[in-house]
Parts: structure tokens; C-alpha cells; sequence
């Protein structure tokens, strides 16, 4: 219960974040500052699970602990690891790949060597709403929220 406490908190911030912005185009100081995004998604990885490291890679134990976030108090099934698999921040409802998002995320060719491997290995780069960084669709954490992603300005609080 603890986990889907503090992942609903992540998700209630994000969207308080988003109610902040309003009114503008401007581009989340992640997508700007390397040194802020590389800090926020280690925030990502040490306390809300994102990843795996390689996606590419069976990686087994990071999808069964993902999988026991989801199901607390079961013996974790292969039907619910798939399951966990399943919800990528590719489909995520946080994840922002909109048409004004990728004119504020920065050319590959300025990413650091984390988001170049996403892309050598097919992932789409989106920002992250919820832990305010550059985001690999491939990869996931245990605050995914379904409905995703955020396709257009519309949807984006860049076009609101």
C-alpha cells in the first residue's frame, strides 16, 4: 500500500506541475539542462523502479519485482509479469512525445550515452511528467499510468 501511496503522490505532483505551467510553450528545464535530467532520472530509477537497464534483455528479476509492486500480497504469476511488461512508458499517460515536446527535446546527437542507447535499441525519447526527465518508451517504473501517451498539443501541457 505504501508503494501505490507514493506512486499516487508522483502522479498528483506531476499534474499539479502541469496546472503550474499554463498558458505557454515553454520547455520543462529537463529537456534543457543535462545535469537536471540525469539527476531526476536517477530520482526515477533509485525510488519509483524505472527501467530495465536494457529493455532488449529478458531482464527477469526487474520485471518480477515489477510485477510484485502491482500485485502485493501474491505469488507473482508469469500472466502478471506479462502484464507488468505491458505497461511501457511508451503507453503511458505521463509521457509526452506531442508534437511541441519534441520540438524542446534536444537532437540525439546531444544525448547523453543512457538516452543514445534508447534509441540505438528502437525507443521513442518523450519526457516524463511525473519525474520531470527524458523518457525511453522501451522502459517503465511502478508509477505508469494508463491512457497514454500524450500525442498531441492538446493533450500536452505544453499546449495549454
Amino acid at each position: 500500500m505504501k508503494n501505490l501511496i507514493v506512486s499516487g503522490l508522483a502522479v498528483v505532483g506531476a499534474w499539479s506541475v502541469l496546472g503550474k505551467l499554463g498558458g505557454g510553450s515553454r520547455c520543462p528545464e529537463a529537456t534543457r539542462n543535462i545535469t537536471v535530467n540525469t539527476r531526476n532520472r536517477q530520482i526515477a530509477i533509485d525510488r519509483f523502479m524505472y527501467g530495465p537497464l536494457n529493455p532488449a534483455l529478458p531482464s527477469k528479476d526487474y520485471w518480477l519485482k515489477l510485477a510484485s509492486v502491482w500485485n502485493k500480497g501474491s505469488r507473482i504469476t508469469d500472466v502478471q509479469i506479462r502484464e507488468a511488461k505491458s505497461a511501457r512508458c511508451g503507453n503511458c499517460g505521463v509521457f509526452d512525445i506531442s508534437p511541441g515536446m519534441r520540438k524542446c527535446l534536444p537532437p540525439i546527437d546531444t544525448a547523453d550515452d543512457y538516452d543514445s542507447f534508447a534509441v540505438e535499441t528502437d525507443a521513442v525519447l518523450g519526457y516524463c511528467w511525473a519525474h520531470h526527465f527524458k523518457c525511453a518508451s522501451t522502459r517503465t517504473c511502478k508509477t505508469w499510468v494508463s491512457d497514454g501517451p500524450i500525442r498531441s498539443n492538446a493533450r500536452s501541457p505544453l499546449g495549454k
